[in-house]
């Protein structure tokens, strides 16, 4: 599979990448959500990891703009945030989001919920 990692933390873009690549899995990072909107304009993702709290497009910006767009709208996309409030949660859910990580995370609930939403 083939998973797009946004999040303007470069370092948990690569702790991300590193626990789907051992997992057999393809990586691309972005480090916002405009980033991200580019990315999948010329790849395809199978899923998409999405933090909320990020520059110039944050992951709820990302979320209203995928919800719009047909050729994205239907990629399964889990939310890994530190914010862990029910709102924020609902507010993700509302717009489509499959599921919900609150960082920090652990690799092997960060697989599980992939295999769970994604395949």
């Amino acid at each position: 599979m083939t998973f797009l990692s946004v999040d303007d933390s470069v370092t948990i873009r690569k702790i991300v990448s590193l626990a789907l690549k051992g997992a057999g899995h393809t990586v691309v990072e972005a480090g916002n959500g405009k980033e991200g909107l580019e990315a999948l304009k010329i790849v395809k993702a199978d899923c998409i990891i999405l933090d909320i709290n990020m520059p110039e497009m944050n992951g709820i910006e990302f979320l209203k703009a995928r919800k719009t767009d047909p050729r994205i709208s239907r990629i399964p996309v889990i939310v890994l945030t530190t914010q862990d409030e029910d709102a924020l949660k609902n507010q993700a859910l509302a717009l489509g989001a499959s599921g919900f990580i609150a960082k920090p995370f652990q690799k092997d609930a960060l697989l599980a919920t992939i295999k769970a939403i994604a395949g």
